[in-house]
């Protein structure tokens, strides 16, 4: 077997990117659970976008209840995640307290075009989080990603 190559500056990178980008689909899967238990359906969330996602293809949601709130958890996955990593790689460059602040400017500005701009189908959350007060749970807890995501990416060093 051949011994491994180093790990070059770009794949570790992307590996803190990837990182950053779970971090944020769990962190914001746990703010989507935090409004459907207020709701009193943990997974309101899910399947509200589920819903929205099926009737987009002309499925009546209503027959197929547990689809839509499959299909709404991996809606949130591949949007929460992709954001996630988009974020992150936009951070990485910066260092020390510009990161921080980088951090929390990128949450506040992925909160106002959720709010705002964003059509559902790139919002985290869906439809849920349309508004500037539904989304910023999930800006919170992308900037505690973010937040998490620079701890994960510390040890990393130009060589």
């Amino acid at each position: 077997m051949a011994p491994s190559v180093p790990s070059g500056r770009f794949d570790r990178v992307l590996d803190a990117a990837f990182a950053t980008g779970t971090l944020a689909t769990i962190a914001t899967g746990g703010a989507l659970l935090g409004f459907g238990w207020r709701e009193g359906e943990a997974g309101r969330a899910f399947r509200l976008a589920g819903r929205g996602l099926l009737e987009r293809l002309g499925v009546v949601s209503a027959a197929a209840p547990l689809t839509s709130v499959a299909l709404g958890y991996l809606h949130h996955l591949a949007v929460a995640t992709g954001w996630g990593i988009l974020l992150a790689l936009l951070l990485l460059p910066f260092r020390g307290v510009t990161r921080v602040l980088v951090a929390l400017a990128l949450a506040a500005a992925y909160t106002v075009l959720a709010g705002t701009w964003l059509p559902a189908t790139l919002r985290i959350g869906y439809a849920v989080t349309s508004t500037i007060p539904g989304a910023v749970p999930i800006g919170a807890a992308l900037a505690l990603a973010l937040l998490g995501g620079i701890w994960l990416h510390a040890t990393d060093r130009d060589a």
